[in-house]
């Protein structure tokens, strides 16, 4: 979800995202954007595809960021940046709403 409790992910571990542990002990790996419920429907069947011809587990990594405090304690504004990933964005919180699943899945609800 971006976040280790107040530690930006990629300060957290040195690898893309948590898939490679997945490859390290001989999974199939299924990396989908957590922010997309049609696409994480997608992997999870695939995934489960996977697990019943194969008899083995499968790893999914839904990518996803996390817009509110890990809890009530948390002050999320001590750690987090305010520069978009993105030009065109007043900040980093920003840019996620606009990427929130329920947004984009009642967008294509209405659509």
């Amino acid at each position: 979800n971006g976040y280790a409790i107040s530690t930006k992910v990629t300060d957290q571990y040195v690898s893309d995202g948590v898939a490679p542990r997945g490859l390290a002990f001989g999974m199939p790996v299924i990396r989908v954007d957590g922010n997309d419920i049609l696409a994480v429907y997608a992997a999870t069947k695939q995934a489960r595809k996977l697990v019943m011809a194969e008899g083995r587990p499968a790893f999914v990594e839904a990518m996803t960021y996390r817009i509110g405090a890990h809890s009530t304690s948390d002050d999320d504004s001590k750690y987090r940046t305010q520069q978009s990933p993105e030009a065109g964005w007043t900040s980093e919180r920003a840019y996620w709403e606009a990427r929130s699943p329920i947004i984009r899945f009642g967008r294509y609800l209405q659509a």
